[in-house]
């Protein structure tokens, strides 16, 4: 890959599924999952939002990106990667990041002594500066039943009207159906956006931005007829996309060509398609 990226003026890897916010591209999906994350969390009184979207479609760094974003004198953000941990577990990584003493947190022990200390740090945050919390959930199709049934018991924190928490969700498609099957939390989820691949337009602007930031002067490698190959190819899912870019810069690089054209990109995306069709063999 060294090779690669010298050829191309590269100083980076710019198509690797890394979440590093400098590659981060704002397509009109995902600005618009942004705004509607800030609406949300400004609002405090809207309990919880549910952003969901198909496998490399970008949640995990738009929450991230969102995350990073909020003031911490407003704001006490704590994400949450790991959805398939009891509710409890989850309660005392929130109590850690909040920097809760640990005798404080080996303490609860019950349901009611894990509630009791959050309730108390939710207190606490509200007493420093009206602080409000968002708890942020990645790949929450996974979140157990019974921690769902607790999460909307969190929720019941804000019911005296001081809008002290908000709960994101951030999941595969599958994760609305395993919300809607809880109705108690259904109901208190006040924004739903789906991220759908995007624009053949964003598409390439995402792989310029990429490719700049990579170290690029302009990010202008791949041909037009190239961007409209892999824009349809990728279903403009990012993560698919990056596949795709990778190897056809490869492949451009091994034929010697200054820019990646149509034959570059035709020739991954049949290989790809090779590899998926019934009886293939796909690689480890």
């Amino acid at each position: 890959m060294s090779n690669t990226l010298s050829y191309w003026n590269l100083h980076e890897r710019p198509f690797e599924l890394v979440t590093d916010g400098r590659f981060f591209f704002q397509s009109h999906e995902h600005k618009e999952a942004l705004a509607r994350l800030r609406y949300l969390v400004a609002e405090r009184t809207m309990y919880a939002g549910l952003l969901s979207g198909e496998i490399g479609g970008g949640k995990s760094i738009t929450g991230r990106v969102f995350a990073t974003e909020l003031s911490t004198d407003q704001y006490a953000v704590v994400v949450f990667e790991n959805a398939h941990f009891r509710f409890a577990d989850h309660m005392r990584h929130l109590a850690r990041q909040l920097g809760c003493d640990e005798k404080r947190i080996a303490s609860a022990r019950t349901a009611a002594q894990v509630y009791e200390l959050v309730r108390s740090l939710l207190f606490d945050l509200n007493a420093d500066r009206n602080r409000h919390l968002v708890l942020v959930f990645d790949e929450a199709q996974d979140l157990r039943k019974d921690t769902l049934a607790d999460l909307k018991r969190l929720l019941n924190f804000n019911d005296d009207g001081h809008g002290r928490l908000t709960l994101i969700l951030l999941g595969q498609p599958e994760l609305r159906d395993h919300v809607r099957q809880h109705a108690p939390l259904d109901q208190r989820v006040s924004l739903r956006f789906h991220l759908e691949g995007m624009s053949g337009t964003d598409c390439r602007a995402y792989l310029e931005h990429r490719l700049r930031v990579a170290g690029h002067p302009t990010g202008q490698i791949f041909s037009p007829a190239a961007h409209e190959l892999l824009t349809h190819a990728s279903r403009g899912i990012p993560r698919e996309l990056n596949r795709f870019a990778k190897l056809s810069l490869e492949a451009a690089r091994a034929a010697g060509s200054p820019t990646v054209a149509s034959d570059h990109a035709q020739a991954v995306i049949d290989d790809f398609a090779s590899q998926r069709s019934p009886g293939a063999l796909t690689p480890a």
